[in-house]
């Protein structure tokens, strides 16, 4: 049977978590190395501390290391609090058995407890506190390998105030930790989410040029990164401006695909029907020629279909 790492002891800060670690390596703790099976979870109590090793390629050859830690417990949302993740078990677990599924009947009960366990649950609900670190030892280094070990430590609040520290442990909080030896995995973890944004992303989506008609310079949005006062945008010239606009003459002189041959039977009998006069004012709808204008260019639209 696996033992805790520690019993009866509870976790005050991240210090103590590190000095924990660095006991564990120096062999000084016992390092849990496989799931903990059906009578270790049954054994789990308010003060077990347990230290394990993700697994990964550099533990598959030794054959330490797990995937994810398994209690047979039932537990609600993690809170974050000084780097470390809480979990409080869940009200309808508090009195289940966490090595053994149950009956569905016994399930079923488990669902509607007690009055008195429901008064007296959250005081005797577990709570599991878990801090993850990078590893890097000094044997470990010249093979350029790394490793990840978690801390699962749980407690309760009716007994949290009877449970040691680490102070009163000899070879534990008394000795130092080495500088380099853990980094926290979390913080690590969000130093790449940041290196992971790429630094244009904000500059690509603001506007090149300022809106047409601005008369003043638009200021550029605060920079998500930067707690300084945001600064204006160079404004752009009228004559920068038209100096990036195609010359007229260049477009009077594209040659544009010729129309069709009945259409321009019909534009040139229209000319010749229409006024200037008439097309300066913009006609009249109950004018005569509005009317043969009106019936020809349906005519004309008729016939380009055709």
């Amino acid at each position: 049977m696996q033992q805790p790492s520690l019993q009866n002891v509870r976790i005050r800060s991240t210090r103590d978590a590190l000095y924990i670690f660095h006991a564990v390596a120096r062999n000084a703790l016992p390092l849990t190395t496989r799931r903990l099976d059906a009578e270790e979870r049954r054994a789990i109590t308010p003060g077990n501390v347990y230290v394990w090793e993700e697994r990964s390629a550099n533990s598959e050859a030794t054959g330490l290391g797990m995937e994810r830690w398994t209690d047979g417990m039932g537990w609600g949302p993690s809170r974050v609090r000084d780097e470390f993740l809480f979990y409080q078990q869940k009200e309808c677990d508090v009195n289940d058995d966490p090595g053994s599924s149950g009956t569905p009947w016994a399930q079923m009960i488990s669902m509607y407890p007690s009055s008195r366990a429901r008064a007296t649950g959250d005081s005797e609900r577990l709570i599991k506190q878990t801090y993850s670190v990078r590893v890097s030892l000094p044997d470990d280094r010249t093979r350029g390998i790394t490793r990840k070990w978690h801390l699962t430590a749980y407690f309760s609040q009716q007994k949290l105030d009877r449970l040691n520290t680490i102070d009163n442990i000899p070879g534990v909080g008394d000795v130092p930790v080495p500088d380099g030896w853990f980094r926290s995995a979390r913080r690590d973890a969000k130093t790449r989410r940041d290196d992971d944004l790429p630094k244009s992303a904000l500059a690509k989506q603001l506007p090149q040029f300022p809106m047409e008609g601005s008369r003043s310079a638009c200021p550029s949005p605060p920079s998500s990164s930067s707690s300084g006062p945001a600064t204006p945008s160079p404004r752009i010239s009228p004559s920068h401006l038209s100096e990036q606009l195609v010359p007229l003459e260049y477009l009077q002189g594209l040659a544009y695909p010729r129309r069709e041959p009945i259409d321009e039977q019909f534009l040139q009998r229209f000319s010749t029907q229409v006024s200037p006069s008439f097309v300066s004012k913009g006609g009249d709808r109950n004018h005569p020629r509005s009317k043969g204008h009106s019936a020809l260019h349906s005519e004309s639209i008729r016939c380009s279909y055709t």
